[in-house]
């Protein structure tokens, strides 16, 4: 834990309440309708390590890589590509070097709206907006998250119970308008 998050008030944070419960899939629908008005810069943060193309290396760290994402394939990272991103970086981290490569992958970005995927970066940012996704009827496990008040969206297997429409990204801020 840091002393003081990282504010990225820019940035829609999703997490969630473990695997395939919805995270990426939500990630795309909102890329989506967010890349029709604003530049969309896409983000996957991964404590896992998984195999990679050495031409895709932006920058690599003691123990952490930042790719830039060009690949299309069934990768969380290319869906969002796919779904309208202008870019997209993953990262993987080991625990201990998170803060240290978001530090690092914030100067590399653009100057533009961030949706990210991560289940560990809520510890060290404060996000714009931050989102919880859980399946509808499902015991929450991981209540660690729900420390730093997310929305919590639940997925009942077919759609979300969150319209993406009510997210706005006005001044370099996200909204959620009601």
């Amino acid at each position: 834990m840091v002393d003081q998050k990282i504010q990225i008030p820019h940035m829609l944070l999703i997490a969630g309440n473990g695997r395939n419960v919805g995270k990426t899939t939500l990630a795309c629908r909102i890329i989506r309708h967010l890349s029709q008005t604003e530049r969309v810069i896409g983000i996957k943060v991964s404590a896992h390590f998984h195999p990679f193309s050495e031409s895709d290396v932006l920058f690599r760290g003691h123990s952490f890589i930042i790719l830039n994402e060009r690949q299309i394939s069934r990768k969380d990272s290319s869906r969002m590509l796919q779904a309208g991103a202008e870019k997209v970086y993953f990262v993987m981290a080991e625990k201990e070097s998170l803060q240290q490569a978001l530090e690092k992958l914030l100067k590399l970005l653009p100057d533009s709206l961030l949706v990210c995927e991560s289940g560990g970066l809520d510890k060290i940012a404060q996000p714009g907006l931050f989102l919880f996704v859980n399946f509808k009827n499902k015991e929450i496990v991981k209540s660690y998250l729900l420390h730093n008040d997310p929305i919590i969206v639940l997925n009942d297997g077919t759609d979300f119970d969150l319209n993406i429409h009510q997210i706005g990204f006005e001044n370099r801020q996200f909204k959620l308008n009601k």
